[in-house]
């Protein structure tokens, strides 16, 4: 199983750690993160699940991992297999998400 994250979603991975390790410390970092590579294995083995959200973009879905959305596709050019294209706090407006930032990474 290959977890594939866009170059956003790695920033935004990047981020979370650091703002996690700088509040909390670094074993709940690692404590988050395992959890949200299991969120990343369950959207690998279930690409279709999730919530649709091709109201944003098509194909788009997401599911929520405590305080975060994940964002994923299935992409061509990864041989339609399902991509993380970014993972954000729930309280982004995810409407503005879609047209300030490039959703699809």
């Amino acid at each position: 199983m290959t977890i594939r994250l866009s170059r956003l979603a790695r920033r935004d991975l990047e981020e979370v750690r650091q703002y996690t390790v700088e509040t909390w410390g670094r074993e709940q970092w690692l404590a988050y993160y395992r959890g949200l590579v299991r969120t990343f294995e369950g959207i690998v083995a279930n690409p279709g699940g999730g919530r649709d959200r091709s109201l944003f973009a098509p194909g788009l879905r997401s599911v929520d991992y405590r305080r975060h959305v994940v964002f994923f596709a299935r992409i061509a050019a990864a041989g339609d297999e399902a991509v993380i294209l970014r993972i954000v706090h729930q309280r982004r407006n995810m409407q503005a998400l879609v047209y300030f930032e490039d959703i699809g990474g």
